[in-house]
């Protein structure tokens, strides 16, 4: 099999998992042959719908997922021993790059030699030209990319021929790879569109029938919105698909998720609930569960520039020692498969992630009541709940709907937090509406979850001006050791400063870190093929298949673009 796929993107979260860590599911069961077969569909069930599905616009949910199938990067990775290492495109078709060498007196340019028989999906050639683009609209500040600060170091990105890309860096650091690896979008398309008409370009408004142009193995068919997105083959990505599509389809309903996957009317679900594995593998024995391991983590975020008590480090501090996390873990089944969380980098991370240094906060509501108190809140009128100079110690705690992990955490937290004095009310919206609510900090404190970049770089994060930077959280001691993190010519050098910074960042509590967690994919065991581990599930969807026998009968419908609203 071919070496895989790594998720460069950060991600919000999903729901909840185990099984087979990471294993290719290709073994035959039942009724089905052990040589991969043509055809057939495969249905996902998903959370939330497709948002922006543009590389340089796509910020989370079911668009970052997409990423890994629509788009070509210069080079993929793999996760091996808990670093992330490159490959080429001998190794992976996903990779556009033959090659690439650091060159200059200081190694601080890239130069990478492109594939010469790759085309886009509308049978236009991929150039080194593209890449260039594709870089110009990342730095550009009126599009606003999600990922502008992959640019920040890099000084300019020059062709110097169709097939011949280089970078150059203001400086050697650790990150050129990565920050080198976005998805590469088409010049040919987008040149000369405005930034303020780029949401609003017809192939993102509609992209079926191939109008949004793409490298990967599989393009955009037909999009219901609120209901699905069907893929279909991109007839210029070679090896050519398995399948004949693969459909996305929006399943708001935790619950309805789960009878779907296991009356078979879908095929996957990312992000079973824990809770629900033990039953499922009893009732259902046609669905295996694997594991994306220790990538995710759930936090609550404060956000100061909505509720003025959050600007004290201090009560963020307080807040976080009234959450049993133990207990969270107990209550919600969840012990099997995670662990509390106590900062930005989770265990997979070998070089980083340190519990001896950075531990938990521990479950103390008693000195928790001591530090409200101690910045002036107290219950004056005997109600249960905190006041200071008048104002009840309350704020609205927000989260997404369909993840009832997160809606019984708000409850179990409202009431812990009640025990401290402070009443907390809850609201839900759907995902889309809040990752947009998140990025704009309209929430007063909000209960998500990140899949982590597998690069240790915490600016994408957490820098000033990142748009995941969602507590606007800012400290020039952090921010020193940001920089001097990204001044170190090698990853021993860096490891050191980003694990300061680490520290620093949780002595601030801009989150509570609930827990890390794996995330369990349910997948019907006629599909074969897949790979799932900790770069994600979707990153070898050219060779995912399923046997003839057991393929669906409906016959793979037209295409029809849908009537916009």
């Amino acid at each position: 099999m071919l070496r895989r796929v790594a998720r460069a993107l950060v991600i919000v979260g999903g729901v909840g998992l185990m099984a087979a860590c990471g294993g290719d599911a290709g073994s035959t069961g039942a009724g089905g042959s052990a040589e991969p077969e043509r055809g057939g569909t495969v249905i996902i069930a998903q959370t939330a719908d497709m948002a922006q599905p543009l590389a340089v616009l796509s910020q989370g949910g079911l668009d970052a997922s997409l990423q890994d199938i629509l788009y070509m990067t210069l080079l993929r990775g793999e996760w091996r021993d808990g670093r992330l290492e490159y490959v080429a495109a001998d190794e992976n078709p996903m990779a556009l790059a033959r090659r690439y060498e650091f060159i200059g007196p200081d190694s601080t340019s890239l130069r990478y030699h492109l594939r010469s028989d790759v085309l886009w999906s509308d049978s236009v050639p991929i150039t080194a030209h593209d890449v260039v683009f594709t870089y110009q609209m990342l730095r550009d500040p009126m599009i606003a990319s999600p990922r502008q600060d992959y640019t920040e170091h890099i000084e300019a990105v020059e062709a110097e021929d169709d097939h011949t890309v280089v970078f150059h860096f203001r400086r050697r650091y650790p990150e050129m790879l990565f920050h080198s690896g976005h998805g590469i979008v088409p010049r040919h398309v987008y040149e000369g569109v405005a930034p303020s008409e780029l949401t609003s370009h017809p192939s993102l408004r509609s992209p079926e029938n191939g109008t949004l142009v793409v490298s990967g193995p599989y393009m955009i068919g037909r999009w219901a919105r609120g209901q699905q997105v069907t893929l279909v083959r991109n007839p210029h990505f070679q090896p050519q698909g398995y399948l004949d599509q693969i459909v996305f389809r929006i399943i708001p309903d935790a619950t309805t998720r789960l009878v779907e996957l296991q009356t078979g009317a879908v095929d996957w679900v990312n992000g079973v609930p824990f809770e629900q594995i033990p039953p499922l593998r009893q009732q259902a024995p046609q669905i295996r569960f694997e594991l994306e391991e220790k990538r995710f983590y759930d936090y609550i975020a404060y956000n100061p520039g909505r509720f003025e008590a959050f600007t004290d480090p201090e009560i963020r501090r307080a807040l976080g020692l009234a959450i049993d996390l133990n207990g969270l873990l107990r209550a919600l089944q969840m012990e099997e498969y995670a662990v509390p969380a106590a900062g930005p980098y989770p265990p997979i991370f070998a070089d980083l992630y340190d519990p001896d240094q950075l531990a938990p906060l521990p479950y103390d509501p008693e000195e928790a009541r001591r530090i409200l108190a101690e910045r002036g809140w107290e219950d004056s009128n005997g109600d249960g709940i905190l006041e200071k100079e008048g104002t009840p110690f309350r704020f609205t705690l927000v989260t997404n709907s369909g993840n009832q992990r997160r809606a019984d955490v708000s409850q179990i937290v409202q009431q812990q937090w009640r025990q401290i004095g402070v009443d907390v009310q809850l609201r839900t919206l759907e995902f889309n509406t809040f990752m947009d609510a998140l990025v704009r900090q309209d929430y007063e404190a909000a209960l998500g979850g990140w899949g982590v970049a597998l690069s240790p770089d915490l600016t994408g994060m957490w820098g000033p001006t990142s748009p995941y930077n969602i507590v606007s959280y800012e400290s020039l001691r952090t921010m020193q050791l940001f920089e001097q993190a990204l001044a170190q010519s090698t990853e021993e050098q860096a490891n050191p400063l980003w694990q300061a910074s680490a520290r620093a960042l949780v002595e601030d509590q801009p989150y509570t870190w609930l827990f890390y967690m794996d995330q369990v994919n349910g997948i019907n065991e006629r599909v074969r093929g897949v790979e799932v581990n900790t770069f994600g599930p979707f990153q070898n969807a050219w060779e995912w298949w399923i046997p003839a026998a057991r393929q669906r009968s409906a016959p793979v419908a037209p295409f029809a673009a849908d009537t916009l609203e």
